[in-house]
């Protein structure tokens, strides 16, 4: 019997999650403590809409109705995209009684809740699915960073400053560039993608470009952060990930060459710059 297959995003999932806690983090460098309860709370519902986003995607791109019984496989995979259903909506609404109860559900956090909810949630729509397909780099983006990355904050009841709404924009460069890095590898990869990614939908050459531009943008927009922040002592190693950054474009310049490109290594690349700048945007808050 053949099973019901979502087709989960591990990168941007631990992004977000990666994002989130750098703002908790933030949060508490200030002094204040860490409140787990909401913590934990803004994380599952988190969990909640991206698991009703992978259930939607199923159903419409294998147009199968969970409300209508059928025969044979479909059915069990019917029956399966309710039980996930209802879960996620379960989960959503624990979540959201836990954040109630800690009453942290107000202002802000409210605000950033109800926007993660739209941007997650706009792929659903029939036309609107086919332009995420193209554009699945910009609202994952904005899921990571600022969304996530000030949930994170706020959740905590951190009072924010124009520094942390500095800091969100290398954050979602960074992501970008790093999903449309991987994005090259399964386009040239996966047959499927070639009439429906972003890629197919600017060309391959316009889409270097604008993962160029991303990665110029991440450091403009990190050094500003850092000469503007009083943060230089203890965030300036950040910068030294623009040599594994230059390495990425070299190798996908190579590629454009037409040199046999290793798509190991530029996947390797695109995963460890972004993660690398949030270890190294958060150790320093944690030693402090």
């Amino acid at each position: 019997m053949q099973k019901m297959k979502l087709n989960f995003n591990w990168f941007f999932v631990s992004a977000a999650t990666a994002s989130y806690l750098l703002g908790v983090a933030i949060a508490s460098s200030s002094g204040r403590k860490i409140n787990l309860v909401a913590l934990l709370s803004g994380l599952l519902i988190f969990f909640a809409f991206y698991l009703l986003q992978l259930v939607n995607r199923y159903l419409t791109s294998n147009r199968v109705n969970p409300f209508t019984k059928v025969r044979s496989f479909s059915q069990n995979r019917s029956s399966t995209a309710l039980t996930l259903i209802f879960g996620g909506f379960f989960a959503i609404f624990a979540g959201l009684y836990f954040l109630l109860q800690a009453k942290v559900l107000i202002g802000t956090n409210l605000l950033l809740l109800i926007m993660l909810a739209l941007v997650m949630f706009l792929s659903m729509g029939r036309f609107s699915r086919l332009w995420f397909n193209s554009m699945s780099w910009l609202f994952d983006g904005l899921v990571v960073s600022p969304l996530m990355f000030l949930l994170g904050s706020a959740i905590q009841e951190y009072q924010f400053s124009h520094l942390i709404f500095l800091l969100w924009m290398p954050l979602f460069f960074l992501f970008a560039a790093s999903a449309i890095a991987l994005l090259f590898s399964e386009y040239d990869q996966n047959s499927s993608m070639r009439n429906n990614s972003f890629i197919a939908s600017v060309g391959w050459e316009k889409a270097l470009r604008f993962h160029h531009v991303l990665i110029a943008l991440t450091y403009v927009a990190l050094l500003v952060y850092l000469t503007t922040s009083n943060t230089w002592s203890r965030n300036w190693p950040a910068l030294l990930l623009s040599l594994v950054s230059g390495a990425e474009v070299f190798f996908l310049e190579q590629m454009a060459k037409g040199m046999r490109p290793n798509w190991q290594l530029i996947r390797a690349l695109a995963i460890v710059q972004f993660f690398s700048l949030i270890y190294l945007l958060t150790y320093p808050l944690l030693i402090q």
